[in-house]
């Protein structure tokens, strides 16, 4: 084991800084309100651990995790100005040039969540104003003067079924129900099932609906992406692929919803001679 890391019980590797386990911008404050916001439980590792670490320890530490992942690996885009390799899997040429991750503008490099990203979630999820609960916190944000894309992450072992984008615990919300009645676009065919389909599709669904708020008040087009892992499959044994087919055969405009994996993204990666350090965290990741 390498200095300053530890093993969860499980045996994945966790850095005790979270900042090794980031190879771009580590000193972002972003990094560092994740890293306050979001930790383990510390029934996962082993008491010589938790004793150590009375506090908990960041999800974004260890080397299995879907937010290190997804910094290192748009963030290094951004900055070397190769965002394209992923918009590209949309709309060729699309031209983006703002990155946000979890509602936060990394060139801002601030704690606080983009205003108006927080507005839009006031209206859809009235219940968590101001972030005094648990509202939609998408993953990572693409945004240009046309389009915006919003960005749904999936990562798990490999050969091991993950829980896709359904909810922890059945049950929605009226006040969705409220915010696509005021929307006034329809966003979902005769098909969608507000509560079945609102249930087995939650992640996308709550992210389909930012997407839609942001779209009017920046007045761009809107975009959902989700990106997963190859190697694995839902709950059900069923691929992504097929599961994000049923998702988007319940929207009036299912051309906007696109799924690609990890290793996509690797590949044209691998093309770029100047993304070396990114290739090699790539190529070293124990998950893809």
């Amino acid at each position: 084991m390498e200095e300053g890391m530890v093993y969860s019980r499980g045996g994945v590797r966790v850095w005790e800084d979270y900042r090794k386990n980031i190879i771009v911008d580590a000193e972002n404050p972003i990094l560092a309100w994740k890293a306050r916001k979001d930790k383990y439980s510390p029934t996962l590792f082993p008491s010589t651990v938790q004793q150590r670490f009375p506090l908990g320890i960041p999800r974004i530490d260890s080397l299995h995790s879907e937010d290190a992942l997804s910094w290192n690996l748009l963030r290094s885009l951004h900055q070397a100005g190769k965002l394209q390799l992923v918009t590209d899997f949309l709309s060729p040429g699309m031209e983006v040039s703002m990155l946000y991750f979890w509602g936060h503008v990394v060139d801002e490099s601030s704690a606080k969540i983009d205003a108006t990203v927080q507005e839009a979630l006031n209206e859809i999820e009235p219940w968590g104003r101001d972030g005094k609960r648990q509202q939609t916190e998408t993953d990572v944000m693409l945004r240009g003067t046309r389009d915006l894309v919003m960005v749904e992450c999936k990562l798990g072992m490999p050969g091991k079924p993950v829980k896709a984008w359904s909810r922890s615990s059945p049950g929605m919300r009226g006040d969705y129900l409220k915010f696509l009645d005021r929307f006034g676009v329809r966003l979902f065919n005769d098909s969608f099932d507000f509560e079945s389909d609102g249930n087995r599709f939650y992640q996308l669904f709550r992210n389909y609906l930012l997407g839609a708020a942001l779209s009017q008040r920046w007045e761009v087009r809107f975009w959902l992406l989700t990106v997963v892992n190859s190697k694995n499959t839902n709950l059900e044994r069923v691929s992504h692929e097929t599961e994000f087919g049923h998702f988007r055969s319940k929207l009036v405009n299912p051309l906007n919803a696109v799924i690609i994996t990890w290793q996509q993204i690797r590949s044209a990666v691998g093309q770029e001679p100047q993304l070396s350090q990114l290739q090699s965290y790539l190529a070293r990741h124990p998950l893809i």
